[in-house]
């Protein structure tokens, strides 16, 4: 498209496609063709000319952060070159434009090639930034190539700034000139400098995120596996994709979160809920002495990836040096119905567990965060395993002088804060209990042999663990309704998708007597009828984990309902905060504001 006859016959094709567009488009780039179909069916006029301009843009951006580094460098390459670059967002709206020529920028300004403006396809018509976010890939846009007649004299190379860890097209970087001094060497210039703006994405995220990517490259590549990498972020291959659907995702997703704080686990079982189950290899990301994610290679047992040589051995394991081979964590070999009622692959791994110890009368260490249902799950499951047992819950040695006759259960709560001689005198009294009830203790995490508590640990035989709250996401649905048919009963109440989304995104570092504590509040705001998003707490709305002083709760909530007021918009609930949008921004980093 760079000599004149071209130009010339694009011209003609232009000319006959505005009198009838039904005609053929011969001689014409496919991308240009289908952009102009795609400019006439959104209504653009070639004979009229507007662009939209929005005030609200942030122009402090992580893109244009990234992309200064390039812009630098690309105007000081192309200083003598009649050329202005631009920056536009992933709304393809220019955030910056940089003028190697005050010529071409004057001429520019005349269709308002400026910051603020947007140059999406559908109002404007084909050019080098709509039609890059269309198509998908980097095009050049040379005089009549545009839709509109007020661009036929330009030339402009649009690139898609794409962020290497997720795929999404960030952006786009735009090299506009006058259409007869266009080179097909600018073609090859923008798409470099726009690569080279994507590598600023990824190095401008954490060290974690980095060393994750660089893990699931690394196993990406050497194997025929799905891969799955989960950490900040979740990357999937496409065989992962093909293998498991979004419900299998997210179990998966959820699961290997729990596996992140299990430093011996290397390959584990995963039963879907569809009745699958799913062989993992289990390769820990680490970043210092941090766990910062895992990499999953992912196989269905039923039909596994694993391939086996002529010889009948197996292939190299396809992590090579990420993880070893040792010993699978087998599932139980019976499922009752009940036990299949949790999404979570590790709840229903604790509850199988603690099935198979009571069966065989091995006492029980049940570890898990405070409020994420381990008496609970103690107390369902024994009344499966002995009907008509009764469960006696002690807290110190003077609740088990008076114990109920017969067979039950004996749970031992929280002996993680029980001081030595609470624990010394439980010790001595549990040896008579032992041959009518069976023993089970609870603790936040494993019992350090420095602990007063370990003096208990000859009484226990084996440890389960199980996962808080935000590692079970796909329960909170029906641990919701659950929870306000007990807060409700008997009343009409019930919860919309979109609180339920809320809902399932919020971390619960309080776990479920927190789930129970934001319905409470939500049946307050609205006592029958379906809950809404709006309803629910303002930390509902935040993946924040830490717990917060009084006062920043006081100025998250001010916040949240600042930006529920003016719809979202952050430059605008800046402004009416008083505060810079930078100072906004990091404050939602830090209180985990991720949408409303």
């Amino acid at each position: 498209m760079d000599d004149s006859g071209e130009r010339l016959r694009i011209a003609a094709a232009r000319a006959d496609f505005l009198e009838r567009p039904d005609i053929e488009t011969a001689g014409v780039p496919d991308f240009v063709a289908a952009s102009w179909r795609r400019s006439r069916s959104a209504g653009v006029q070639a004979d009229t000319y507007t662009v939209p301009f929005h005030q609200d843009i942030d122009f402090d951006t992580r893109l244009s952060r990234c992309a200064s580094p390039v812009l630098d460098r690309l105007t000081a390459d192309m200083s003598d070159v009649p050329v202005s670059i631009a920056l536009a967002d992933a709304k393809a709206r220019i955030i910056e434009r940089r003028d190697c020529s005050t010529a071409v920028g004057r001429v520019l300004d005349r269709v308002d090639f400026n910051p603020g403006f947007s140059f999406e396809e559908d109002g404007v018509g084909t050019n080098g930034i709509g039609t890059v976010f269309e198509a998908g890939l980097a095009v050049s846009v040379v005089g009549s190539a545009h839709f509109n007649e007020a661009l036929t004299p330009f030339a402009c190379t649009g690139a898609p700034v794409l962020d290497p860890l997720t795929g999404r097209l960030e952006g786009v970087l735009d090299v506009s000139l006058l259409a007869e001094t266009w080179n097909p060497l600018i073609h090859v210039l923008v798409k470099t400098a726009a690569g080279d703006i994507g590598s600023n994405l990824m190095l401008d995220r954490s060290r974690a995120l980095q060393a994750l990517f660089e893990a699931y490259v690394k196993a990406d590549a050497r194997t025929h596996h799905a891969v799955v990498a989960v950490g900040d972020t979740v990357i999937l291959n496409q065989r992962a994709q093909h293998l498991l659907s979004p419900e299998d995702q997210l179990v998966v997703q959820e699961h290997a979160r729990f596996l992140m704080a299990r430093a011996s686990v290397r390959t584990d079982l995963v039963n879907l809920p569809g009745g699958r189950t799913l062989h993992l290899r289990v390769a820990r990301v680490e970043v210092g002495d941090d766990t910062s994610g895992v990499v999953l290679l992912v196989s269905d047992v039923r039909h596994p990836h694993h391939r086996q040589s002529q010889s009948g051995r197996q292939g190299p394991d396809a992590l090579g040096s990420l993880t070893d081979d040792l010993p699978e964590h087998r599932a139980a070999a019976f499922e009752e119905p009940w036990m299949s009622t949790s999404k979570s692959a590790a709840w229903n791994r604790a509850l199988r567990s603690i099935w198979e110890a009571m069966q065989e009368a091995n006492p029980i260490l049940l570890t898990g965060e405070a409020g994420s249902g381990r008496l609970r799950l103690l107390t369902d499951v024994f009344s499966k395993c002995s009907p008509g047992g009764h469960v006696v819950v002690v807290d110190h040695v003077d609740d088990v002088t008076t114990l109920p006759e017969g067979r039950g259960l004996l749970v031992l709560r929280d002996i993680d804060v029980m001081d030595s001689a609470a624990v010394r005198d439980l010790a001595a009294a549990l040896p008579s209990l032992a041959d009518s009830y069976l023993l089970a203790a609870t603790a936040v995490g494993p019992i350090a042999s420095s602990h007063a508590a370990s003096g208990l640990m000859d009484h226990l035989r084996c440890s389960i663990t199980v996962p808080p709250l935000r590692h079970r996401a796909a329960d909170v649905p029906r641990l919701a309704a659950d929870v306000l048919t007990e807060l409700a009963p008997g009343r009409r109440v019930q919860i919309s998708p979109h609180a339920q989304r809320v809902l399932a995104a919020y971390s619960w570092p309080e776990n479920v007597p927190q789930l129970r504590s934001a319905l409470g509040k939500a049946l307050l705001r609205r006592p029958v009828g379906e809950i809404q998003a709006e309803d629910l707490p303002g930390y509902c709305h935040t993946t924040s984990q830490r717990q917060l002083t009084a006062l920043e709760f006081a100025e998250r909530d001010t916040i949240l309902a600042t930006l529920t007021n003016v719809g979202g918009n952050r430059v605008q609930a800046a402004s009416t905060l008083g505060m810079a949008r930078s100072s906004l921004y990091r404050k939602l980093k830090y209180y985990g504001i991720t949408e409303l």
